[in-house]
């Protein structure tokens, strides 16, 4: 993975690339969520601050119901834009709630990475996102 993301750098002056889910090797402080930077509309026009989200609280294994992350509906609730304004994923939820996060020394300066993943995972929002934590994978 690092590699491709070596290889394809030289394409950035071309194409927006954005690595999603890459290798942290280099030991740094993991990502923040994006969840309110991007909005998804499902067809029946159910709307979630990141359809990450959704699709990870639909596996099997999921600990959390993909309404959790419906912030409402286009064809029903015409106070959608305030929904989606005052829906607040890192106030509802505590990333990095556990004992990991809170003894790490990159502890504030740490996003805490992808809820969607930890989610897909079947741990609780609060785990540590182990895919990519330089600090569980030493």
């Amino acid at each position: 993975m690092q590699r491709i993301k070596k290889d394809t750098s030289q394409f950035n002056n071309k194409i927006n690339l954005v690595y999603i889910r890459f290798p942290n090797n280099e030991r740094l402080p993991l990502n923040s969520c994006e969840a309110g930077n991007i909005i998804y509309i499902f067809t029946p026009g159910e709307v979630t601050v990141c359809p990450y989200l959704i699709f990870a609280a639909n596996t099997p294994q999921s600990l959390y119901s993909p309404k959790e992350f419906i912030v409402g509906n286009i064809f029903k609730h015409e106070d959608i834009a305030e929904r989606l304004d005052t829906y607040k994923l890192h106030k509802k939820f505590s990333l990095g709630e556990n004992n990991t996060c809170k003894s790490c020394y990159m502890q504030s300066s740490c996003d805490k990475g992808c809820p969607a993943a930890i989610i897909a995972s079947g741990s609780k929002i609060e785990e540590v996102d182990k895919e990519v934590c330089p600090i569980v994978s030493l």
